[in-house]
C-alpha cells in the first residue's frame, strides 16, 4: 500500500485554531465550569507577557499539569488576552465529537505511541472504522519526524506560540512511562525531549527571541480529583468507558455538585520569568532547571500544608500536627513559596483549628443534598487529634509539596 504524504498526515494531526471556537468556549468556561468549580481565579504575571508578545517574542508555555481544567484555564486567559497559542494534546483526547472542539482550540494531535486514522472527519473516521476501512497508522518512530514538521509549521508560517505539558510519570512496578496529569500529586518530572526539539526547530528557523515561560497552576481543590484513585490503579473498566466517564465527571458532575453543595475552591495562575530557548549543557539537566522554576511558583493552600504535614498517616495528635505544620511554613519561607492564603497577617498564620476548619469544609460531607449526589469523609479532628478517612485523597494533596521542600 503507498504511504500517504507528509503534507496529508500532518493535516490529520494539525490543530484548526478558529477564534470563534475559542470565544464559544471561553463563553463556556467563564459562565459554568469555571463559576461551578472555583470561588476565585487569580492570574499572577500576565501583564509580563503581554510585553513580551508586543516585543515580538515567541513564546513557549511549560506548566505543570494537575487538572484537565489546565489547559481551559490558561488557553482562555491567554485567548482573553489576545495571546494566540496553540496546545500540544495527547492522542487519546481527539475522540468523537470533541475532536473538533480540541482543534478550534488550538490542540494539535501528538502520537504517543501509535495511533489509526480512517477519515480526517471524526464522524466518517468512526463509519469507516466500523465498516473495516484500511487505516493510515502512525506510530511513535514515524511521529517523531512529524513532530518536527509540526512545531516548524507552528512557529514558522503560522507564527503561534505553544501551551506544552512535558510532565510524566512513571509506573514504580511496571516502569511503564505515563504522561498527562499526575494521578499520585508528585510534581513529576518534564521530558528533556521536549526542550531539545523544540530549541533544534526555533535555532533552524532562525528565530532568536523565543523564551520558555514556567507556568504554575495550583489549586485548593482538583475538581476531579476522586478520579485518581481509580485511574491509577487500573480498573477493569474499558478504556473508552473511562474515557466517558472521566469526561462526564470533570465537565459536568463536577461543576454541577460543587455549586449546589458551595465547595467552589481557589485556584491561582503564575506566569514566570522567561528562560532563553537556546541552553547549554544537558537538556535533563535543562528541563530540571525549567522543573524548579515551575515549583516556586506554587501557592500553598490550607488542604495542602495540612494534609502534607499528615505525613501520609491515619491518625496524628494536633500538638504533632502543628509542631510539622510550623515546621513546613519555616521551610517554605526559606525557599520564598507563595503562603499568602495562610497568612492574616505580615508574621501571622492561621490558627491549625482554621486551617483544618477550611479543609472539612472543602473535603467532608456528611448529608446527602436533595439531589443524591456521593456523601464523604475525608478527614475529621477533634480537641486532640486528626482522622483520616481518605487516606489515598491526603496523600495526592500531601505529594505535591514533596519535591519543593526536598529543595529547603
Amino acid at each position: 500500500m503507498r504511504k500517504p504524504p507528509e503534507r496529508t498526515l500532518l493535516r490529520l494531526l494539525h490543530h484548526n485554531w478558529n477564534r470563534r471556537t475559542l470565544s464559544a468556549v471561553s463563553y463556556i468556561c467563564e459562565h459554568f465550569l469555571f463559576k461551578g468549580c472555583f470561588s476565585d481565579i487569580e492570574v499572577i504575571g500576565l501583564e509580563r507577557i503581554l510585553d513580551k508578545v508586543e516585543a515580538g517574542k515567541r513564546l513557549i508555555f511549560i506548566p505543570d499539569h494537575q487538572s484537565e481544567y489546565d489547559w481551559l484555564l490558561l488557553q482562555s486567559t491567554l485567548f482573553l488576552a489576545d495571546i494566540r497559542t496553540v496546545i500540544q494534546a495527547g492522542d487519546n483526547l481527539f475522540i468523537g465529537p470533541l475532536d473538533p472542539i480540541l482543534r478550534g482550540c488550538g490542540a494539535f494531535m501528538s502520537v504517543r505511541d501509535r495511533h489509526s486514522f480512517y477519515s480526517g472527519h471524526w464522524l466518517y473516521n468512526l463509519l469507516a472504522k466500523y465498516v473495516g476501512t484500511r487505516p493510515i497508522v502512525i506510530d511513535r518512530d514515524s511521529y517523531n519526524r512529524l513532530y518536527v514538521k509540526q512545531l516548524k509549521r507552528i512557529f514558522g508560517r503560522e507564527r503561534y506560540n505553544l501551551l506544552v505539558f512535558p510532565g510524566y510519570e512513571t509506573d514504580p512496578y511496571s516502569g511503564v512511562v505515563k504522561y498527562g496529569r499526575s494521578y499520585s500529586g508528585m510534581f513529576n518530572p518534564l521530558s528533556p525531549y521536549v526542550f531539545i526539539i523544540v530549541s533544534k526547530v526555533l535555532r533552524e528557523l532562525g528565530i532568536r527571541n523565543a523564551e520558555y515561560i514556567p507556568v504554575s497552576v495550583s489549586y485548593e481543590r482538583v475538581p476531579e480529583d476522586v478520579l485518581f484513585r481509580e485511574f491509577r490503579a487500573k480498573t477493569h473498566r474499558p478504556a473508552m468507558a473511562k474515557y466517558i466517564y472521566d469526561h462526564y465527571y470533570t465537565f459536568f458532575k463536577a461543576p454541577y455538585s460543587k455549586e449546589l453543595r458551595q465547595e467552589k475552591s481557589r485556584v491561582c495562575i503564575k506566569f514566570g520569568e522567561g528562560i532563553p530557548t537556546d541552553f547549554s549543557g544537558r537538556a535533563r539537566e535543562f528541563a530540571e532547571t525549567v522543573r524548579y522554576e515551575i515549583a516556586k511558583l506554587t501557592r500553598v493552600y490550607e488542604t495542602t500544608l495540612i494534609f502534607h504535614s499528615i505525613e501520609n498517616r491515619f491518625t496524628l495528635s494536633k500538638r504533632e500536627l502543628k509542631r510539622n505544620v510550623v515546621h513546613n511554613i519555616r521551610k517554605l519561607q526559606s525557599l520564598d513559596i507563595d503562603c499568602s492564603p495562610l497568612r492574616t497577617g505580615p508574621d501571622r498564620y492561621l490558627s491549625i483549628d482554621s486551617m483544618l476548619k477550611r479543609v472539612e469544609n472543602l473535603f467532608n460531607f456528611r448529608e446527602r443534598p436533595v439531589v443524591p449526589l456521593k456523601s464523604y469523609l475525608t478527614m475529621e479532628h477533634d480537641k486532640n487529634e486528626v482522622f483520616i478517612h481518605n487516606p489515598h485523597l491526603a496523600a495526592y494533596y500531601g505529594n505535591k509539596l514533596n519535591y519543593i521542600l526536598s529543595k529547603a
